[in-house]
């Protein structure tokens, strides 16, 4: 068997070992997301929060300055804007969040978070970060400090990476959460 050296890139396309670094990244980051998810339903299990979809739309609310149409935060919260419709009547339930008219558009609506809304976040988030703070222990405090970066830079990366419309992915501008990811 014989085994040929790496040939070098054409234009454009990645070197062999920019390949295998995303290949590292993509695998630290399938097992962040699995450990997110695991965090994010024990959380909601033990009461101290909403499942990740509800936490997700109200987290790109709060980036959107309190308001977005539902079709923005389906973009902003990763899901099918059919997931969006479903979450949005229980959060007007719980009185999180209000439906208004939309004043450049008859056919649409703006979704607004209520004070108890950007109060419930803040709850599930500090109690998100509580549970989570003991685990950081062991994690040098240079890194710490370099991570939320690291990760929002990350994020930015994965999503022009992958969004053929960038103009979507304006929420995309903050880090997240474990329950963000469910």
């Amino acid at each position: 068997m014989t085994t040929t050296a790496p040939t070098a890139p054409t234009s454009g396309a990645p070197t062999d070992a920019a390949v295998d670094h995303a290949l590292e990244v993509l695998s630290a980051l399938t097992g962040l997301i699995r450990t997110s998810r695991s965090i994010g339903r024990r959380l909601q299990e033990e009461g101290a929060g909403a499942s990740g979809t509800p936490v997700a739309v109200l987290k790109a609310l709060a980036r959107a300055d309190g308001h977005d149409r539902p079709g923005d935060l389906a973009v902003a919260a990763g899901v099918a804007p059919s997931v969006v419709s479903r979450v949005l009547p229980r959060l007007e339930e719980d009185g999180l969040v209000f439906r208004r008219p939309d004043e450049s558009d008859a056919r649409s609506c703006r979704i607004a978070l209520t004070d108890e809304g950007v109060a419930h976040l803040a709850r599930v988030q500090r109690l998100t970060a509580a549970r989570l703070a003991p685990a950081l222990d062991g994690i040098p405090p240079g890194d710490l400090d370099r991570l939320p970066r690291l990760l929002a830079e990350l994020d930015r990366a994965l999503v022009r990476a992958t969004d053929p419309h960038p103009a979507t992915t304006r929420h995309h501008e903050t880090t997240t959460t474990p329950q963000d990811n469910d």
